[in-house]
């Protein structure tokens, strides 16, 4: 393994550990209690290994986002990889790491907390970010050389602490995980929704390996692929270790994974813990914004060459400041239905678009069928879970969606889906090569 790779899977991890990514483990294994492993076995299935499948497509076919919707039809592909993009970028992934960063990071730190100290706080923080964004070129270097470092000394020392002087034992499992903690671990990775924002990382990875000399495919898709496993290694390391620290943690009121973390964090260091706390905080959100800015800004240069790529640089960076002024929750509540109804065709392309890795006849059914399949159902929860419209008659029929009440009601008919158009395409491959055989002969 050589030094670049080894760089490019340490900015790979450091982009995933962004907001959500530090605060869901802890309250998994807080209620998990001594379910902790099955549940988060579960996690890492949809928080590490779907994210890492998502990398690896992107890296294969070296196309972009945008070709994974290709095989449905061109325009549905550009469409599909601006909606991500948009969702990753200003609207969504950069303000919401942003406001993360400064709600949790300087939760105790500042003496007020208004729109005032909110803007000041944005305007250091998005100037840190464009100046890095900037050079695309150093980024890896940027992120996997130093970034990185200081976030996992940070996390390590936590997590070493919290392992060896642990509140309290492994309690009881509660609510859902008392009775299937692996499926709840499922679902727990599931709504970090990391990987979206695997489809945008994985080309800030391949745009890094590119600047550094890296131009062949098979090149590419090996450098991508060990960076990747660098990366998952440590998310499952790291995610196991905050688990455990929320296990540990003896009960109390806790709200979410935060409140846990800030407590561990003043109950192992003192009054230095919010220090740590809130440098592992704003330093992982930090490292997010950057491979967002850049994803973004590159994707937009490569599809329209003319504004230069420092342009878009500014563009989502003060789209991304602005956005965040509106403070987290207006930003969850904008975003909530755009998510909902993106996330589950992603996952529907990702899957497909691995598969197609391995299948040798052309797949164009098993794109098509999954998909049509998956955007009415997403479109429903969507009107189901909002409450928008009132229509009874659809609630009902989504419901009757086995697992809807967790909001998969499309993964069955995903399943029946890809199954019958991969019939469909294999049936159509044997034709054509049967036409094509009795041409010869």
């Amino acid at each position: 393994m050589n030094r670049l790779t080894l760089i490019s899977g340490l900015m790979l991890f450091s982009l995933f550990f962004g907001a959500g990514n530090l605060i869901f483990p802890p309250m998994l294994g807080h209620k998990a209690g001594v379910e902790m492993w099955p549940a988060m076995a579960g996690f890492i299935v949809t928080g590490v290994l779907l994210p890492f499948l998502a990398v690896v497509v992107v890296a294969y076919f070296d196309e972009g986002v945008e070709r994974m919707g290709r095989p449905v039809h061109p325009i549905f592909g550009m469409v599909f990889a601006v909606l991500v993009y948009l969702s990753i970028g200003a609207l969504y992934g950069i303000p919401r790491a942003a406001n993360v960063a400064y709600e949790v990071g300087t939760a105790n730190l500042l003496p007020v907390h208004d729109a005032s100290t909110l803007i000041g706080f944005s305007v250091v923080f998005f100037l840190i970010v464009f100046m890095v964004a900037l050079n695309p070129a150093k980024i890896v270097d940027s992120i996997g050389k130093y970034l990185t470092p200081i976030l996992l000394g940070a996390i390590a020392l936590l997590s070493i602490f919290a392992v060896f002087r642990p509140e309290t034992g492994l309690q009881p499992a509660r609510e859902e995980y008392g009775i299937t903690p692996m499926v709840s671990g499922i679902l727990e990775g599931y709504f970090t929704m990391d990987l979206i924002g695997a489809l945008a990382f994985s080309m800030v990875i391949i745009s890094g390996l590119k600047y550094s000399g890296v131009t062949d495919r098979k090149g590419i898709v090996s450098h991508v692929l060990k960076a990747g496993l660098i990366s998952s290694v440590l998310l499952t390391v790291i995610y196991v270790a905050l688990a455990y620290i929320g296990g540990t943690t003896a009960r109390g009121g806790y709200e979410n994974g935060t409140d846990i973390l800030t407590y561990s964090s003043m109950r192992l260091f003192g009054s230095s813990g919010d220090l740590i706390f809130s440098a592992i905080v704003v330093v992982a959100c930090l490292t997010t914004c950057i491979g967002l800015v850049n994803a973004c800004a590159a994707f937009g240069f490569r599809h329209y060459s003319r504004i230069p790529y420092k342009v878009y640089v500014f563009i989502f960076t003060g789209g991304g400041f602005l956005f965040t002024t509106l403070g987290l929750n207006t930003i969850l509540s904008l975003a909530a239905p755009l998510l909902t109804f993106l996330y589950p065709v992603a996952i529907v392309l990702v899957v497909v678009s691995f598969m197609n890795m391995f299948i040798h006849f052309e797949m164009k059914h098993a794109y098509i069928l999954p998909v049509v399949t998956t955007i009415p159902i997403s479109i429903v929860d969507i009107i189901h879970t909002s409450g928008l419209l009132k229509m009874e008659a659809i609630s009902t029929m989504y419901m009757a969606l086995p697992l809807s009440e967790v909001s998969l009601g499309w993964l069955l008919p995903f399943a029946v889906m890809t199954v019958a158009g991969l019939a469909a395409d294999w049936r159509r491959g044997s034709r054509i090569e049967s036409v094509e055989h009795q041409t010869v002969y």
